[in-house]
Order: structure tokens, then sequence, then C-alpha cells
């Protein structure tokens, strides 16, 4: 089957005037509209050269989308972590950052990539807790500016750098880092064989990768008509058009090259059963944003978002992107519950010296 897939593109708008204007009134249609064909990228083949094309392009369009969503429900750290009893969801953030840290033995001076850095909340953490010099990965030039502001916060604007690219063709040089680092990426990537083989050929020889990962556990049954339709929900509410099982994301990263040093689901490993890596989703913490994802919050939200969009506060769509984001979440939480999904699967491993 064709699809014929249409993309907005600003850059193409010659007048400056004219081009602010559609930014404000048609950024957030345009964008939501390009989302909604990213199911239709699953009907080409991985390797096919227009998926490997516009695949990155519509998951631009997505981060288009909810990046403004995502720093209110989430700061500046887009990811999942395995919690413990009394710990707060930010702290199991930095635990988890900093166990990265000394998974891949970042010391100061070394030459780290962060692939798909987002805003750039994990590469604050990592630059200011190891000295490393990071270099942040994104495709999104929206997050890309958002990242550049926090690093400039933080007062790293001259020992970390940022790249806007699509890291399946990262414009750096074979061998351009000493330890590489991706943090719930991989989900977003046309061919993820590809993707770690790009990764391997920026890394040098006997350097370290640790990638998070979004995963399908043993329990999880493709047949089952629920186990299918939560898969279908999970992926189409985060752009990510094929998510793999673990033992499907271990043989990529075979695949590409690497010795794998270790591979395990850190909810398990490094989380607790109590305090289940969904636990925010479930509007189980304190706060303004966790009170909006409560049943309550959730009409509330969507009701103010609907009648802003009627008098034009906000974008048309906005409203439409709060509410998929809802049921992505739901989505989430029905996959914890079941065990059969995880977002925090770690593969560690090594690039042969031989």
């Amino acid at each position: 089957m064709v699809v014929d897939i249409k993309l907005y593109d600003s850059d193409s708008v010659e007048s400056p005037e004219q081009k602010k204007v559609m930014l404000v009134r048609d950024d957030t249609r345009e964008a939501l509209e390009s989302y909604r064909q990213l199911e239709n990228v699953q009907e080409r083949p991985k390797d096919d050269a227009s998926r490997l094309e516009v695949q990155p392009k519509l998951v631009s369009k997505f981060y288009d989308l909810v990046t403004k969503f995502y720093e209110f429900a989430w700061g500046t750290k887009f990811h999942f972590s395995p919690r413990r009893p009394g710990e707060s969801f930010r702290d199991s953030q930095l635990r988890h950052e900093h166990g990265l840290c000394k998974i891949l033995d970042l010391q100061p001076g070394m030459k780290v990539g962060d692939i798909g850095c987002g805003v750039g909340g994990p590469l604050v953490t990592i630059a200011e807790v190891t000295g490393a010099n990071i270099t942040g990965v994104n495709f999104n030039a929206l997050q890309i500016r958002r990242a550049e502001r926090n690093l400039a916060r933080a007062g790293l604007a001259e020992e970390c750098d940022l790249l806007q690219a699509d890291y399946m063709n990262v414009p750096l040089d074979d061998g351009s880092f000493d330890a590489i680092y991706a943090i719930e990426s991989a989900p977003h990537a046309p061919n993820r064989l590809m993707f770690y083989e790009e990764m391997f050929r920026l890394l040098k020889t006997g350097g370290q990768i640790a990638t998070i990962e979004w995963c399908f556990l043993d329990d999880f049954d493709s047949k089952d008509e629920h186990h299918a339709e939560i898969r279908s929900r999970i992926q189409r509410g985060n752009a990510a058009p094929h998510l793999p099982t673990t033992v499907e994301c271990v043989e990529d990263v075979q695949g590409a090259g690497f010795e794998i040093i270790q591979a395990v689901d850190q909810t398990v490993a490094d989380g607790d059963p109590t305090t289940p890596w969904y636990l925010a989703l479930q509007s189980r913490d304190f706060g303004l944003s966790s009170w909006a994802r409560t049943r309550v919050g959730r009409a509330f939200v969507t009701g103010f978002l609907r009648a802003a969009q009627a008098v034009k506060l906000v974008p048309y769509g906005t409203a439409d992107t709060a509410e998929f984001l809802h049921d992505t979440a739901d989505a989430l939480v029905e996959s914890g519950i079941l065990q059969i999904f995880t977002p925090n699967y770690l593969i560690h491993a090594r690039k042969p010296t031989e």
C-alpha cells in the first residue's frame, strides 16, 4: 500500500512576517495532522528509504505537539525511572541518571554522546556529576532551543554541545565519542538496527554504550487482543510505530556489532513493586501536575483547553493533544499492571577492540 505523507514545513514560507503569523496560527494544527499520519509509516518496510526519511520528520512534529505538556508534567527530564519506597519521582530520575554515570564510568574530559537528548535535563545532570563533555543530539528544533536555554542556565554552554540532526545519520566523524547513552530514544527510530549501527560508528573502539529501552516483556502475548490493543495505544500515543520485545532489542544491538555486558529490566533490578514505574501516571504523587492526571483534573484540563481554543487563546488541536496523552498514560499504566511492558530495559554493551 502506498501512503501519501504530507509534511508542513514553516521554512518553506518566504516572508518572515508571514512565517511568524503561520507559526502562531497553524503550527499546532499542522503538527497534529502530520502526527496522525505516523501510523501509516508502519506499513512500509523498516529499510524503506522513504520511511527512513519521513518518520523522523513526523516524530519531530509529535514533539512540537507534546513538548510543552511534557515540560509541565515532567520538567526537563522526559523519562521514567525505577522507583523505591519514600523516593520522589524527581529523586528517582536523578538516581537513574547517576546510575548511568557509574555504568559507563564517565570521567572529566570524556567525549560523550547523548543520543536523543530531549530538552537537556539528563545531559545537565550527567555533565555536572561527571565533568564529561557531552554532545546532545536531537532532531527537533523546539527541543534544541529549550536545551540551549537549560544548558545556559546550568553554566554548561561552553563545556557541552547540542547538535540538531537525525540520529540515524549524525554528521560527526567515526569514533567521535568515548561513551554514548540513549535514554528512551530508540522507540522513535525507523530502523532500530541502523540506529545501533550509527551508535557503533560514532563510538571509539573499546567504548561503551548504555541504552534505556521501551520493550515488551516475556508475558506479552501478541495474539491476546487486549495486549495487542494496549501495544497499539502505547505506540500511537508515543510516536513509536513498532516497539520490540526484549529479545528483539538485544538481537538488534548484537547485530550492530556490540558485545552485550548486561541486559536487564531496571524496573525490577533497581525498583520496588510497591512503587512501580507507572506510579506518577496514576496521579498518586502530590502536586499540580499529578492532580491534572486525576479523572477530575483531566476533565477540567480538557474542558478548559476546548474553551480556550474556541476563543483562540490556545491553538486548535491543543485539547486533542491533551486527550491522546491521557489515553497513552492509561495504556502505559495498564501495561505495567499486567507486567507486559517496561520503559527501563537497560542494555549495556561494548564496541569490541578487535
